[in-house]
């Protein structure tokens, strides 16, 4: 660990028991122009939100955590500092990532150039303390998004510059892991530092948030147990007798050890008011470096030495080194006093991205050998990135009406992949052959437009419609290029409210959606040493149809939910797999394909109360029924009936928080998942393993004490009674957190 990032964080935990007060003078609050367009897509689309207030309640280290109560949710995100967080939402499984969206301040941070972990938002682009809101809206309801919000959109929402102030935060933590061969403890820290200001009509917000922390070990290797009989014949000892996901008999024979993962973000943001124009424009630069070095071998021969006679590739070092930069440019204004604009453009850019993977265990006997044959892997990203445009009109005073609304949308994007795979000496660093390079383009041109009129003070209509253009284009494997491509997609919007009273309300809405192929779905074939990825440049796009009917209930401090929801979509686009023996090591192949029908039928309560009969208690609970059956597919019909794979069945969350004192408040929070499967035959039954897809209930805690008006200390811990679980990958054992924040 970082000695210097350690003891900074150290000093600010020690610190924050000094207060330092501050004089706050006042600022008028600007209204967001930006905010006002669309409105109506939290109107017509099942929503959930939690503020910055809310949030302090639960162990937020990194953004992802902002959302990982919330209802019909699932956040694979396997330690502190993961950068594969995928997620699951509703009917869309942790792996289908092209189906959900992620926005902060209408930066998209949503990965559509990869899919399964490869596609997991970037979500250390934000840091965790600047968020002041966050927001999901379930499924594809408003023409304002594609089909890409099949599972939904996740809204990052992060504080406006209102006044001078500084902000420095420093975390600890710390996991005890004990399972099968492993028995260590594992560290981190986090230290965050801000500055903000309001000069006039000029807001700046600057900041650097650093993380380093290790996993505990990612993965498990295994042999046959038809190997027992020769390696008891040789003398070698260590092995652990288990099982597999499917229930086989295995020998387990090592894992991963600790992954070591180190990020560095920097952020500049600024927004200027000039009468009735508004700009703001964000620059944030990444630096992320991952290091997996510390494999555990349990194999020893007799004499006490290690064993690499078996499963020699498995233990590989890996280290990658990734530089981002994310760019955002804004102007909104008014056209007329109820009509109103807003223009957006965001580009990505991978400025560097270098994994190297050693062919075998520097301890391994055979690593010179291996080396100097250019066994090792360097897998490097050409030009990759993305950029968009989004022009929106709108006013919410149509014909002079205050009941009726209207809001125009235009839509541009273009991703484009390019992976670069070679044969190394991973000693030397010297290049050996170039393997297969792929990758290519995807863009999408849109018009859309969502109309809403309260033609009664007790109903309310909307409508929608969406117009989609998609071309794919420089589709390349080796030599081989790819004809270009488009498709065309029309998707009507519909949603019908009725208000019987102020208090309860009843609203149904219906949309179809188009989710079209992504780069890697379509052109990324790349061959590893433990894996093969084999794409599909003739996919077609996810055809999906919508229905919600929500029943909304205001209560004192709060509201009562019930969303009743159903989808069917066709060619669901699916990463199917298989495992193949090659020299002794488990080769997984895997391969895009489409899955001709998928039904998801659902239920979901929430209850939301804070200060629940007048008390200092508050309360935010849902949970959800599904069931995501595949109902149709030709290629393989065995698996008609069977669940789509990482969608569990039942979903649910709590956080409870009590105001103990003026300076003391004391939170626990529960999370809870049903087992799923991994693959589509519904085979992987095997529970507490690796590969496992395991149901939890991991319960959390959380002691936040205000030292003064600018001070604040907080202890917590989750994983609170050690459940041992798996998400394919083990989910993190008991963690602690020590936090101390300042702001002055």
């Amino acid at each position: 660990m970082n000695s210097y990032t350690t003891a900074l964080s150290l000093a600010v935990v020690s610190f924050v028991a000094a207060p330092v007060y501050a004089e706050d003078s006042p600022i008028e609050e600007t209204t967001v122009i930006a905010e006002r367009l669309f409105m109506d897509t939290t109107l017509v689309s099942p929503t959930s939100q939690i503020t910055a207030e809310e949030l302090a309640s639960i162990n937020m280290m990194t953004s992802e955590d902002a959302i990982a109560h919330e209802p019909s949710l699932v956040v694979r995100r396997r330690f502190v500092g993961d950068p594969n967080g995928t997620i699951g939402i509703r009917g869309s499984g942790m792996f289908q990532t092209a189906r959900s969206m992620v926005f902060a301040d209408g930066l998209p941070l949503h990965y559509l150039l990869q899919t399964r972990w490869s596609g997991s938002p970037r979500w250390s682009l934000i840091a965790p303390n600047e968020i002041e809101m966050a927001e999901v809206i379930y499924g594809p309801f408003s023409a304002e998004y594609s089909g890409n919000a099949m599972g939904g959109v996740i809204n990052l929402k992060t504080k406006n510059p209102d006044k001078r102030r500084m902000t420095v935060e420093g975390s600890l933590m710390s996991q005890d892991y004990k399972e099968l061969g492993t028995d260590e403890t594992y560290g981190g820290n986090k230290f965050f530092a801000s500055f903000e200001d309001r000069i006039g009509n000029l807001g700046i917000y600057a900041s650097y948030n650093h993380l380093e922390n290790q996993s505990q070990p990612m993965s498990n290797y295994t042999v046959s147990s038809s190997e027992k009989a020769q390696l008891d014949s040789d003398g070698i000892n260590g092995y652990i007798p288990g099982k597999d996901d499917e229930g086989n008999d295995v020998l387990y024979i090592g894992d991963s050890g600790a992954e070591t993962a180190i990020t560095d973000l920097y952020k500049v943001k600024v927004n200027y008011d000039l009468a009735d124009v508004q700009l703001r424009a964000t620059v944030a630069y990444e630096d992320r470096q991952r290091d997996a070095d510390d494999h555990n071998n349990y194999l020893t021969t007799s004499t006490g030495d290690q064993y690499w006679g078996i499963g020699g590739r498995n233990f590989q070092h890996r280290h990658q080194e990734r530089e981002s930069l994310l760019l955002g440019v804004g102007l909104s204004g008014n056209l007329s006093p109820n009509w109103f604009y807003d223009i957006y453009m965001s580009e990505f850019t991978i400025l560097s991205d270098e994994e190297v993977r050693t062919d075998r265990n520097p301890n391994d006997p055979s690593y010179l050998t291996q080396n100097e044959n250019f066994r090792g892997r360097l897998t490097e990203h050409g030009d990759t990135g993305w950029h968009t445009l989004d022009l929106k009109l709108g006013t919410d005073n149509l014909l002079r009406s205050d009941d009726m609304r209207l809001s125009l949308g235009y839509h541009q994007d273009r991703y484009r992949l390019e992976v670069e795979p070679f044969n190394i000496n991973s000693i030397t660093g010297e290049l050996g052959s170039a393997r297969d390079a792929s990758g290519g383009d995807a863009g999408t041109r849109a018009l859309f437009a969502q109309w809403g009129w309260g033609f009664d003070e007790s109903w309310d209509l909307a409508l929608g419609l969406r117009y989609e253009d998609w071309k794919s284009s420089e589709g390349y494997l080796g030599d081989e290029h790819f004809a270009d491509r488009s498709e065309t997609g029309l998707s009507p919007k519909l949603s019908l409210a009725f208000f019987p009273s102020d208090k309860f309300s009843l609203r149904f809405s219906m949309a179809k959606a188009h989710r079209f192929p992504i780069v890697e779905e379509l052109f990324s074939n790349e061959s590893r040493t433990t894996s093969v990825i084999v794409s599909d440049p003739s996919l077609e796009p996810e055809v999906g149809v919508h229905h919600n009917l929500t029943l909304d209930h205001k209560i004192t401090g709060g509201f009562v939910r019930l969303n009743l929801f159903f989808d069917q979509v066709e060619d669901t686009i699916y990463n199917q797999r298989g495992v193949i023996v090659d020299g002794g090591n488990n080769i997984d192949v895997s391969t895009f394909l489409a899955v001709d029908e998928v039904q998801t039928r659902g239920v979901e309560v929430v209850y939301n109360q804070a200060q629940v009969l007048g008390s200092k208690f508050n309360v935010r609970f849902n949970a959800t029924y599904l069931d995501a059956e595949i109902t149709k597919n030709s290629v393989n019909p065995e698996i008609e009936g069977n669940d789509m794979p990482r969608i569990p069945a039942w979903r649910a969350n709590l956080i409870l928080s009590y105001q103990l004192s003026e300076s003391v408040d004391v939170n626990t929070n529960f999370r809870y998942a049903s087992n799923s499967f991994g693959d589509l035959d519904n085979g992987d039954t095997e529970k507490e393993v690796y590969g496992a897809i395991d149901s939890y209930f991991f319960t959390s805690a959380k002691v936040n004490w205000l030292l003064s008006k600018q001070t604040r200390l907080s202890l917590g811990v989750d994983n609170l009674f050690n459940e041992l679980a798996y998400v394919a990958h083990p989910w993190p054992s008991r963690t602690l957190y020590l936090e101390g924040k300042i702001h002055f």
